[in-house]
Formats: structure tokens, sequence, C-alpha cells
């Protein structure tokens, strides 16, 4: 009889001990975020855009510019933007400050091309999150 009751209690023992049903957090569930853009880009205004769009106006070389990355939150994203220049595959990473907003160089993203400046936008998102839209492109002339 005692062995038993040892034997309950041993197995009793190792169940509590087991690494199943252990308390280690489920995954998190994705989570989507809408976000859009507005401000001045390469010279052209922008405003709630957040699908690929012709941006009205010339492009300038100099100065630089500004946008705002509507819905942003240091919750869901991280503090970085990648700008891609689609015609000569040039890539500028901004940083977006606690407000939101970036700021480029456009003589260092446009650089000296004519023509069409087809610019893709990637915010960078934290762990479980999508972005809606993942990216988009901005296209301008010179």
């Amino acid at each position: 009889m005692k062995q038993i009751l040892l034997g309950i209690a041993l197995f009793g023992l190792l169940a509590c001990s087991s690494d199943e049903g252990s308390s280690t957090a489920p995954a998190q569930e994705p989570v989507t975020v809408n976000w859009s853009l507005s401000g001045t880009f390469g010279g052209g205004k922008v405003d709630s855009v957040n699908v690929d769009t012709h941006v009205n106006g010339l492009v300038s070389r100099s100065g630089s510019s500004k946008v705002h990355v509507n819905g942003y939150d240091t919750t869901y994203f991280e503090n970085t933007v990648q700008l891609t220049h689609l015609q000569n595959m040039t890539h500028v990473t901004a940083s977006i400050d606690v407000e939101g907003y970036f700021t480029f160089d456009n003589m260092e993203l446009f650089g000296l091309r004519d023509g069409t400046n087809s610019v893709r936008i990637t915010p960078s998102a934290k762990p479980n999150v999508v972005l809606n839209p993942e990216s988009f492109v901005l296209y301008s002339n010179r």
C-alpha cells in the first residue's frame, strides 16, 4: 500500500514539473496598422496618401522634404523608413521622430535624374505588426 501511495505521489510531482501547459505567454496575434503620408515630397505636396500616387509638381533637387507618417505610433513602428528610387536604385534610410515626421535630402534621393522619379516608401514595423499598406510608390517628374 505504501508503494502505491508513493507511486501516486511521485507521479503527481512529475506531472507538476512537466513543461506541458507551462505559463509561457501565448504567441501574439498580428496587429494591422493603417498608415498614410502627408507633407512635402520632392517639392510636391501629398495629403493622406496610402496608394501608388502621382505627385503634382516637379521634383526639386535642392533642399529637403519633410513628410509625416499618419498613424505613426512607437508601439507599432520602428523609427526608420526606407526610400527606394526605382529608376536608379538609390536607397535612403530616414529616421522617424517621435511625432511621426521624417526628412530626407532631395539630391541624395533623386540625384540628377530627369523624367519620372518613382520612389517606394517602406516604413519599418515592429514584430507581429502588419502595415497596411506594406509600402507604396510616389511618382513625380523632373
